[in-house]
């Protein structure tokens, strides 16, 4: 059998003449393998165990107050871990829910802002120190300037729908196709997001509601609406209106125009349940049906009545001249010896003199006149200052009942 014959041996061909070498594609970014991280030596800081990383959504913003020193007020979901960082870096909790910290002792001073910076950093939470004015500071100032004493709080509406109960208790002129204007603040509270806003607080119960403009450094102030009465649709809020930045200034237009209007819409709202009131009780109690003591239902009226008819009778007397004429006069004489309290001074167990009237039944009989009187004299009218029911004369409180039904009605939910 014949030998097969062997291959030759295959020559390398030149570098000139060899083919190009198939190159991998590149692989695409999403699926390259990420670089290899470090890991920590031991002593080196190390992630806490309650670390979580939805814990970015809360913000801290440090205001400088002349009043209050170093103030740090909160935002966001997850204010609760912001507040307890202010709390263990020696922020102290003021009488407002907010937290200060007093410009008295530096060194302490910088220790806690570097506990806060840190323990943030850990919590991947924000610390922003802001040079825009504390909205407190105008506040006080302002209440420094206007009629009576005023406290003031500032409230921090860590989330949004804090927010939404804020402009529910407002008591400003709404947006309705019939209204006329569209109340400053109501319209930023809606529109814009208002984490902090100012309240303060009158000796006589009204309140006011101050936030900052969003864009022109100007201060935008409103009424809240009254804990103690039912609002009535008919009865044009007070409109809120926009102030400058001075406190002097701006308490002079609160004063003129914001709690003249607010006496107006408060004095309106009297009148209509008053009258009301006193149509009920005309249609439903018929003379002779009423029970000694009265129904709850009629008594609760009745107290309504007592409770603001020396305010209007003093108003009426303080009226302009021309107002009240002399039949007028005598009729608020009679009203006034039946539901006027006792003249400041007097001795409070002299027994004050019993009208011959029951009082009762001269409201159901003449009570509709007093409020018609309140009604024609309303441009001229002073609103006066309510009477405490333990003012009331001791016919009136001896037709009352000890215990009086509470009334439901459309008052807004206080936080």
């Amino acid at each position: 059998m014949p030998r097969a014959r062997p291959r030759p041996a295959r020559r390398a061909l030149p570098a000139h003449q060899r083919p190009p070498r198939r190159r991998r594609p590149a692989p695409s970014p999403a699926r390259r393998r990420p670089p290899r991280r470090h890991l920590a030596q031991p002593g080196t800081h190390r992630p806490l165990p309650w670390k979580d990383t939805s814990l970015n959504s809360a913000e801290i913003t440090l205001f400088t107050s002349k009043h209050d020193g170093i103030v740090a007020l909160v935002t966001g979901d997850n204010w609760r871990w912001a507040r307890k960082i202010l709390l263990v870096a020696g922020f102290a909790k003021e009488g407002d829910g907010n937290y200060a910290l007093p410009l008295a002792d530096l060194p302490r001073i910088r220790a806690a802002l570097t506990d806060v910076h840190e323990l943030a950093r850990a919590c991947q939470i924000k610390v922003t120190a802001t040079h825009q004015p504390y909205v407190g500071d105008f506040a006080r100032d302002m209440a420094e300037h206007l009629p009576g004493q005023w406290s003031v709080k500032v409230e921090n509406c860590s989330l949004p729908v804090w927010q939404k109960d804020l402009a529910a208790c407002l008591w400003d002129t709404s947006p309705r196709p019939d209204a006329k204007f569209y109340g400053p603040l109501l319209h930023t509270v809606e529109k814009y997001r208002v984490p902090w806003a100012a309240v303060l607080r009158s000796d006589t119960g009204v309140e006011l509601a101050v936030v900052q403009a969003p864009r022109d450094g100007l201060y935008h102030v409103g009424t809240l609406a009254p804990r103690d009465m039912y609002l009535d649709e008919e009865v044009v809020p007070p409109r809120s209106i926009t102030v400058q930045p001075s406190a002097v200034t701006a308490a002079r237009q609160v004063a003129s125009l914001l709690l003249a209007d607010y006496r107006r819409a408060v004095l309106q709202s009297h009148l209509n349940h008053l009258a009301d009131d006193l149509a009920w009780a005309q249609e439903a109690f018929e003379p002779g049906t009423v029970q000694t003591p009265p129904q709850p239902d009629l008594a609760a009226a009745f107290a309504r009545f007592t409770t603001h008819a020396p305010g209007l009778i003093a108003a009426l007397r303080q009226a302009a001249p021309g107002t009240v004429g002399r039949q007028e006069a005598a009729f608020l004489d009679r009203m006034d010896s039946a539901f006027g309290t006792q003249p400041p001074g007097s001795d409070p167990d002299t027994p004050a003199a019993v009208p011959a009237v029951d009082p009762l039944a001269l409201w159901l009989m003449e009570g509709g006149e007093l409020v018609s009187l309140a009604r024609t004299a309303h441009p001229a009218l002073i609103p006066g200052p309510a009477a405490a029911v333990s003012g009331r004369s001791p016919a009136v409180a001896g037709a009352l009942p000890a215990v009086l039904p509470p009334r439901s009605g459309a008052v807004p939910i206080r936080r």
